[in-house]
């Protein structure tokens, strides 16, 4: 006698399904392109299933990207050169070499257009930028920082130019272009 297959099993399979075809059809027709119909379709479920874990696309496509991208855990190396090294070349990897890097810019053009994936899209970026700020406080406790630096504007600093490199000037994100970043900001963040 064969165990009876767990529907949770079962639904994880299906969640796993509809997320990658979310992210497949967003590569190829984009968030305005995108339906409930194409994804259930795509991934071999009806439409109730995909209802059933999310209310609409946009939490669905923030989840799907949310699912390729790791959280970005908390560095503590010890040092504010070794955390930065640590987060910036997190950063790089996941907007440059992920599988889902392709697919950025049209989230961030959605999210222009759809209230709902903007405040997903911004939540998903304040997790991060959370991390970062630990980085900067930690550093600050242990007198690494200016005292006179705006740490808002310092996080910016940080993000600013690797979001700049993948959406704007579109050159490749690399290992060594983080650490060059990370260099150029020390004496900024510092003051020495």
């Amino acid at each position: 006698m064969t165990a009876p297959v767990r529907p949770r099993r079962r639904s994880r399979r299906s969640e796993e399904a509809i997320l990658d075809a979310t992210l497949a059809l967003l590569g190829e027709v984009g968030f305005s392109g995108l339906t409930i119909d194409g994804i259930a379709a795509r991934a071999g479920v009806g439409k109730a299933t995909i209802y059933r874990h999310w209310p609409g696309k946009a939490h669905l496509v923030v989840d799907a990207f949310r699912s390729r991208i790791p959280p970005m855990s908390a560095p503590d190396t010890g040092s504010l050169r070794g955390d930065l090294l640590t987060v910036v070349g997190h950063l790089v990897q996941g907007l440059g070499h992920s599988p889902l890097s392709r697919i950025l810019p049209a989230l961030v053009e959605a999210s222009e257009q759809d209230p709902e994936l903007e405040r997903l899209f911004k939540e998903f970026g304040a997790e991060r930028r959370a991390v970062l700020r630990g980085v900067l406080d930690r550093a600050a406790a242990r007198g690494e920082l200016r005292a006179d630096l705006d740490r808002d504007l310092a996080l910016e600093l940080v993000i600013g130019p690797v979001l700049a490199r993948r959406l704007v000037i579109r050159e490749p994100l690399t290992a060594s272009y983080g650490e060059a970043l990370v260099e150029a900001l020390l004496p900024v963040l510092t003051g020495s």
